[in-house]
């Protein structure tokens, strides 16, 4: 019974903390960064941290994954890379591995977070460190996306701007379409970093004094 009772809170609190990165990854954000999709949001990854925190690897890459097609449902086709996807008709074999690896994949490592119990003795830290771990690995995915599926934009994306045309005199074929990669995708995804990594020093202050709180009061008899 008890182990039930454990498994049930387990599927309430992801469940809560993924309506919560949700909501604020539809309606806290800066969308339409580049015309591929890209936002920088508040703190909506953190949710997904947090459960890396407290309840390992595997359940923190099962909750990005839910996470990945729910944000994909939602907003994907509705103002990011799909919309303009299927309105350019660039085909379903195109479709399918962004889906696998924006949506799915580059979500789903976020889950990695949950290695920093390991080896971080404070809840602040864990959270801190852990969300710079899980979302450098999700940039990591992004740019073999980007690489992979998206490299032949790197010469109109630089030839648009006066620093662009000095990376263009210098550098051409594949290391052109790398760089482009990791400054598209790291346009977003660093403050993205940023952001998610100071959220969960906050939170794990935060929980830190909670819990000294309540062990304060257990003492006290209140």
């Amino acid at each position: 019974m008890q182990n039930q009772n454990v498994k049930v809170i387990r599927l309430v609190e992801t469940g809560l903390l993924l309506a919560l990165g949700i909501i604020l990854d539809t309606f806290f954000k800066i969308d339409g960064i580049w015309a591929y999709g890209g936002s920088v949001t508040l703190f909506a990854m953190l949710p997904l941290v947090i459960i890396a925190y407290k309840y390992g690897v595997l359940w923190g890459c099962l909750s990005g994954v839910a996470h990945g097609l729910i944000t994909m449902l939602i907003s994907g086709f509705r103002s990011g890379g799909l919309a303009v996807m299927v309105q350019e008709n660039e085909g379903w074999k195109k479709f399918i591995f962004v889906v696998l690896l924006d949506y799915i994949l580059a979500f789903a490592v976020i889950g990695i977070a949950g290695l920093t119990p390991k080896f971080m003795k404070s809840t602040a830290g864990a959270l801190g460190v852990g969300a710079v771990i899980g979302l450098a690995a999700r940039y990591v995915v992004h740019i073999v996306s980007g690489y992979v599926l998206f490299g032949t934009y790197a010469e109109w994306f630089f030839s648009q701007s006066g620093w662009g045309q000095a990376i263009l005199e210098k550098l051409q074929g594949n290391l052109l379409m790398f760089v482009y990669s990791v400054i598209y995708n790291g346009l977003y995804m660093v403050p993205e970093i940023i952001i998610t990594a100071v959220g969960g020093f906050i939170v794990g202050k935060f929980l830190k004094r909670q819990i000294g709180h309540n062990a304060t009061n257990c003492i006290k008899g209140e």
